[in-house]
């Protein structure tokens, strides 16, 4: 990293200590504490990222992910998005297409690219992810399409839906064929499932209900469960 990007991170980092923004006290449900285990990006804290947009912002910035701010959708009947990025690609990894996320869902994202994933994926499969299949972010629905009921993650692109991870010698690993099935594909989606829940505030598989039972629901919404 340059050293005047240095020195503005070091700066922002300061303003935000001096600030008071960390969190308090630990609940497993909302998400107003701290995480039991609060992963890094790039020597920064995401339970500091979310506090922050700024700070997430200029962090992404110095990882993995190709970004670029989007232009604000006014928030109406729920669904909308402010200050969110447009994520083309995670270095060395990619994406079956981009997608729009909040900043703090793009971080998280960064953290288990690097965390989980990929040593998941070398341990398993001796070779690293070249792609994750998603089927998108933002979506103005409620939970699991229904009629009635709350809005979604998803409404607010605080969500992403991941369906299968494809190595790099081309063999899928997917959530709907490899799941419920034996040997490495299977293990490796309960590894990368279970570290999710290290790092996102909401998950969601197959074992969670049928609405789940061919992706993963990510998200970094107010509550905290692990499904």
């Amino acid at each position: 990293m340059a050293r005047g990007a240095l020195a503005r991170l070091a700066a922002l980092l300061a303003l935000l200590a001096l600030a008071g923004c960390g969190s308090s006290s630990t609940r497993a449900v909302p998400s107003a504490g701290p995480r039991a285990y609060d992963p890094l990006l790039n020597g920064v804290r995401l339970s500091r990222l979310e506090a922050n947009p700024e700070l997430c912002y200029f962090t992404l910035g110095q990882g993995p992910l190709t970004i670029s701010k989007v232009v604000d959708r006014p928030l109406a009947a729920g669904c909308g998005y402010q200050g969110a990025l447009e994520i083309a690609d995670a270095r060395p990894l990619a994406y079956n297409r981009s997608f729009i996320a909040t900043c703090r869902l793009a971080a998280a994202l960064a953290i288990w690219q690097q965390q989980v994933v990929e040593p998941a994926a070398l341990q398993r499969f001796g070779q690293p992810v070249d792609r994750i299949e998603h089927w998108g972010t933002y979506a103005c629905r409620n939970r699991n399409s229904r009629q009635g009921g709350p809005r979604s993650e998803h409404a607010t692109a605080n969500a992403i839906d991941v369906a299968a991870f494809v190595l790099a010698d081309g063999t899928m690993v997917s959530v709907k064929e490899d799941w419920g099935g034996w040997g490495d594909k299977a293990a490796f989606l309960r590894q990368v499932h279970d570290g999710a829940c290290k790092v996102f505030n909401g998950i969601l598989g197959p074992d969670a209900n049928a609405e789940h039972r061919d992706h993963f629901h990510l998200d970094m919404g107010r509550w905290r469960f692990c499904e």
